[in-house]
């Protein structure tokens, strides 16, 4: 028993424990921590009264808490022989008779330990706030199981005290010793305790030292956890990784990206894309909407950024800024540098072809562009480089824990864009032909297939049942009224039905994304890489990098996909999807290094030479002149006007097309009824009235006017009961004549 200031409790909380333990072999410790007031003199007379029976310790100073469980802990080890200790405090919160209850617990369950909790805590409200943190602190940190962490009741066997080492201070030694005795192979159990008010004194434990030292103390004790090997052997290996030089670039990786992020905020660019706000307002949707719910993800673009992005959109910052996606791009950008380095690690056999690897897409700015900001992009770019590591390694070394990790990377990259369909594609025809190339027989190849399919095919077969379920076609999300192809692509691009435009098109976006250097070095990269490995089943998987090419070239030529670029179209637009490319440039230019006798010096110029050539950043171009354009002042103008003369009730807009002006606007997403509001659509369509519709947005232009404007404009419904309040070249916004009161 540690014993501070407990004058009053303590001769009351001695003899507790002694009645109880009269017909039983007992000794008690108990250490005065240097207390000020008459807690010694109490001890002493104990001692003197109970010779024997009664142990006194005195601390000349005030050490704390966790000092006094040490030395009660040393005493009791090196002055008696008795088996099990019991750890308790000596202010009269907890009895003895719970100690019979315990001893019969450790018998029947054969357990090394048994450690209360208390079922009914009898401490002020914010005492229990407290403690619940810190139980919940040290379960993160400490990996502790104890549901009452620093409950004083706990009744051990002696041998898991003889070697123990405890360091921690004030309220972090309760935690240190669960950690470190639930470490080996013992059996712990926890049983409720009976826990009373205080009757004298007042408790330390809540003071801001005592908490700022146990803080701190928990801190020592983590660092000692994890440098012993005993608790978070990840986080050990993390601070002494096996490839320093991977730690390196991913420290790099991580600085960069934070680095990029914060310029292109200051700049204001991250959501310069009409895009990247649709992909916020879809996350957003999903819990502000007037039907909000799941059902709200559509069926056009994949669900999974939107769903990672979900769980911070709620809060307005992050919503407003965009950071709610961001930060999914900027942790994929990180992984994707990690498993580019070690793919090329790999494929070369020298870690300097993967620092150039790394380097070479890390400083492409384009790619940091992409990272900051809510596009789906740089989510993709880690699935790609995640599945193709981990198949890379399958193929190398046959073993299902890699095939198992690449085909879940693969699923997630079906479920954030449609390129990971290729992938996946592209990844099961590698592991089919490694399979028939290390040929055991039919069965053998079969079973590789399924086991990689069964995951890798399960994110395409439940899109297209959700589009099936919500929707009623398993293909909406290519034949819907806002998925059709031909709502993008032209008649009249020049893509379509040439292959050879469709070709240079995509060529010069790549070239474009990551400049003719880096492609040029990649190309020679390739043919080196086939020339030294040909189509050999182990060195087979870093071609899955290639495979966007032609499905690309294809898409162009069959108008699936717009992309325009100015040699060809005259402006720019979609030209980021040359940046898919990036990975396998990457890998194979980086794999030429593995060719040079003097890598480093080489290295530095390699990549200086790839970066400087890349021709600015396209990917950010494209936006700024959308929003330079005509069509882009003018959405930022109505954003402007509804923003400051929206004034509340209920708005009735389309979403599709006009997504820049939703966000910049700030209208509560409740509060807008569009094409996604299930049920409330059609009928805000025929009688805005009847729906109870106060404003009105519609899109006018020619060729493209909206849905609002296709049902409404001109009708008597509109003109009778709603007034034009705002008009430029091509948006309308009417609010409804009987004006309901401001909300």
């Amino acid at each position: 028993m540690p014993a501070y200031n407990e004058e009053e409790n303590l001769r009351t909380t001695v003899e507790d424990f002694l009645g109880t333990l009269a017909g039983m072999e007992h000794r008690i410790v108990v250490v005065n921590d240097g207390s000020p007031d008459g807690t010694g003199r109490v001890l002493d007379e104990l001692a003197e009264l109970y010779p024997g029976r009664v142990l006194a310790v005195h601390h000349q100073f005030n050490q704390g808490y966790g000092a006094a469980v040490r030395t009660g802990i040393a005493t009791a080890l090196d002055q008696t022989d008795m088996r099990r200790i019991l750890l308790t405090d000596s202010d009269g919160q907890f009895r003895a008779d719970d100690l019979l209850t315990f001893l019969q617990v450790q018998r029947d369950e054969r357990a090394d330990g048994v450690i209360g909790y208390r079922k009914h805590r009898a401490d002020p409200a914010m005492r229990k706030v407290n403690a619940w943190i810190w139980t919940q602190l040290s379960r993160v940190l400490l990996r502790t199981r104890s549901r009452d962490v620093d409950c004083a009741y706990k009744l051990l066997d002696r041998k898991l005290l003889d070697d123990l080492t405890l360091t921690g201070e004030a309220a972090a030694i309760s935690p240190e010793l669960l950690a470190k005795i639930g470490a080996g192979h013992t059996r712990i159990v926890e049983h409720p305790v009976n826990h009373y008010p205080r009757q004298h004194g007042h408790q330390t434990g809540a003071s801001i030292r005592v908490i700022l030292r146990s803080l701190t103390s928990l801190a020592g004790v983590y660092r000692d956890l994890v440098r012993d090997g005993l608790k978070w052997r990840r986080t050990r290996r993390a601070l002494t990784p096996a490839d320093p030089l991977l730690a390196v670039v991913t420290g790099l990786a991580a600085v960069l990206s934070v680095v990029a992020a914060v310029y292109y905020f200051n700049q204001g660019v991250v959501l310069s894309y009409k895009d990247a706000v649709s992909h916020v307002l879809i996350a957003a949707r999903v819990v502000d909407s007037p039907t909000a719910g799941v059902a709200q993800l559509g069926g056009v673009w994949l669900p999974l950024p939107h769903v990672l992005a979900v769980p911070l959109v709620w809060i307005e910052f992050f919503y407003t800024t965009g950071l709610a996606s961001s930060i999914g791009s900027m942790i994929s950008f990180v992984i994707t540098v990690r498993y580019l380095y070690k793919i090329t690690d790999g494929m070369a056999g020298t870690r300097w072809a993967g620092v150039a690897a790394a380097a070479v897409f890390a400083l492409n700015t384009n790619a940091l562009y992409l990272q900051a900001t809510p596009m789906t992009e740089s989510l993709l770019f880690a699935c790609i480089a995640g599945a193709v590591y981990h198949l890379q390694e399958w193929c190398r070394t046959g073993r299902y824990g890699q095939i198992a990790l690449s085909s879940m990377w693969t699923v997630l990259a079906t479920l954030t864009r449609y390129e990971g369909w290729v992938l996946c594609l592209a990844v099961t025809c590698v592991v089919g032909y490694t399979a028939l190339r290390r040929w055991r027989g039919y069965t053998h190849i079969e079973a590789n297939l399924i086991f990689f399919s069964v995951i890798a095919y399960s994110g395409i077969a439940a899109w297209c049942g959700w589009n099936w379920i919500i929707f009623g076609h398993p293909l909406y999300w290519q034949v819907g009224e806002y998925a059709k192809p031909s709502l993008w692509v032209t008649d009249g691009d020049q893509t379509v039905g040439d292959l050879v435009v469709s070709a240079q098109t995509y060529l010069i976006a790549m070239a474009d994304d990551i400049g003719y250097v880096t492609l040029g070095l990649a190309a020679l990269g390739v043919v080196l890489y086939f020339a030294r490995h040909r189509i050999h089943a182990a060195t087979l998987a870093p071609y899955a990098l290639l495979g966007f090419l032609p499905f690309y070239i294809f898409t162009l030529y069959a108008g699936q996909r717009p992309l325009h670029v100015a040699e060809i179209h005259g402006d720019l637009y979609n030209v980021r999807f040359g940046m898919v490319m990036a990975l396998g440039a990457a890998v194979f230019a980086g794999f030429l290094v593995a060719y040079v006798k003097q890598a480093r010096p080489f290295l530095a110029v390699a990549v200086a030479a790839t970066v400087l050539a890349v021709p600015g950043t396209k990917t950010l171009e494209e936006p700024v002149a959308y929003l330079n354009s005509p069509g882009g002042r003018i959405d930022v103008g109505s954003a402007t006007w509804l923003k400051e003369n929206y004034d509340g009730g209920r708005v009735l807009m389309q979403n599709f097309g006009n997504e820049l002006v939703t966000f910049q606007s700030q209208l509560p997403l409740g509060e807008i009824i569009y094409e996604g509001s299930f049920r409330m659509w059609e009928p805000a369509l025929e009688d805005p009235v009847t729906s109870k519709v106060r404003w009105i947005y519609m899109r006018s232009s020619k060729g493209s006017e909206d849905g609002v404007y296709k049902s409404l404009h001109g009708t008597p419904v509109l003109n009778e009961n709603y007034q034009l309040l705002y008009q430029d070249a091509d948006r309308l916004i009417y609010r409804a004549i009987r004006t309901e009161p401001v909300r």
